[in-house]
């Protein structure tokens, strides 16, 4: 999903973003919230992750229109102690009340080392990199996992039928900090295959490397639970959401940490430096690929790249964005 399309017409990023924040007003997210989440897709854009880039605005700006999201949540603090940040998020979107805990989190472990910051009763929160690329940007090293309550995934949800090897799929995210080299980011998702990734030719791995499925299973578990019971989904608050926003089912979890916690910064900057380049130096690619590199390595490159040339925007994506704009009454700058 996240290689460059075959197909594609390179888009200036600020012209996605403004056409996203454009749409998303037009569909009544409240402005300020509007022009963060235009923000935080066209990064995602920048750095090559197509699945959670601008593409996603159709999807948010129905949930907008069909009343599955607020569109005007009152984003409130229900805690607020020298270590630890919660922003009910009042049924809106996940990415507004996931970033002002995060930004509380980062300022809390500027003075105490470590800080967990968590949001929920909200919708999709997106890419979990968001939120620890943030912290990055702040000199820390951050973990970031959104959840679900117990009645989506677990006892009486939706699992009836379904294979355990697919078994959810919470976005998740590591990052670290590099001082020349591209930093180490894992953004990714739970299961070991992508939502896309079904058919017999992936059934049948189930049985060649089963151990990797029971790891995925352990992940997802590990995710929804740190992103959803234990930030206060599994609440009666969360049901009553739930019930008036369907799609205010999320919660989410970020920990930020001060690299300088137990070794000076450099040093932590440097080991970083060591892992990225010992990899890309040393070690055979992965069969199929030019290279070996880790994760954070590629979307570095491609928003150096893309910043200076355009995001590699696939043909069908801006067909269908262009249509979202039309209903909307936005007309595309990438159209005139």
């Amino acid at each position: 999903m996240n290689r460059p399309p075959a197909e594609s017409k390179l888009v200036p990023a600020a012209q996605l973003r403004s056409f996203a924040a454009a749409c998303l007003k037009a569909a009544s997210l409240r402005p300020d919230h509007a022009d963060q989440l235009a923000e935080l897709l066209s990064n995602s854009d920048l750095h090559g992750v197509r699945s959670h880039g601008t593409r996603a605005i159709i999807g948010y700006c129905a949930r907008l229109q069909d009343g599955g999201n607020n569109p005007n949540p009152d984003l409130q603090i229900l805690q607020d102690t020298p270590t630890t940040a919660l922003v009910d998020g009042d049924g809106g979107l996940g990415y507004a009340p996931m970033m002002q805990a995060t930004e509380m989190a980062i300022a809390k472990a500027k003075e105490h080392k470590v800080a967990l910051g968590a949001a929920c009763h909200h919708g999709h929160y997106g890419s979990a990199g968001h939120y620890v690329r943030r912290a990055m940007e702040e000199g820390r090293t951050a973990f970031s996992v959104q959840g679900a309550p117990p009645e989506r995934f677990g006892e009486g949800g939706r699992n009836k039928g379904q294979q355990s090897a697919y078994w959810g799929n919470p976005p998740i995210s590591f990052g670290f900090p590099a001082e020349e080299e591209p930093p180490l980011i894992l953004d990714a998702a739970t299961c070991i295959m992508a939502d896309y990734h079904r058919g017999p030719e992936y059934d049948a791995l189930q049985e060649l490397i089963p151990p990797a499925f029971f790891k995925s299973m352990g992940y997802t578990g590990s995710a929804l639970a740190l992103g959803g019971a234990f930030v206060g989904q599994n609440s009666d608050r969360a049901r009553a959401i739930a019930q008036q926003w369907p799609r205010a089912t999320n919660g989410g979890l970020i920990i930020v940490m001060d690299i300088g916690a137990f070794a000076p910064p450099e040093a932590f900057r440097e080991g970083i430096d060591h892992l990225v380049r010992g990899v890309r130096e040393t070690m055979e690619p992965v069969k199929g690929y030019p290279e070996a590199t880790l994760p954070g390595t590629i979307e570095d490159r491609k928003a150096k790249e893309y910043t200076q040339t355009g995001v590699p925007m696939a043909l069908e994506d801006l067909e269908r964005l262009t249509a979202c704009g039309h209903e909307l009454g936005i007309t595309a700058e990438w159209e005139k």
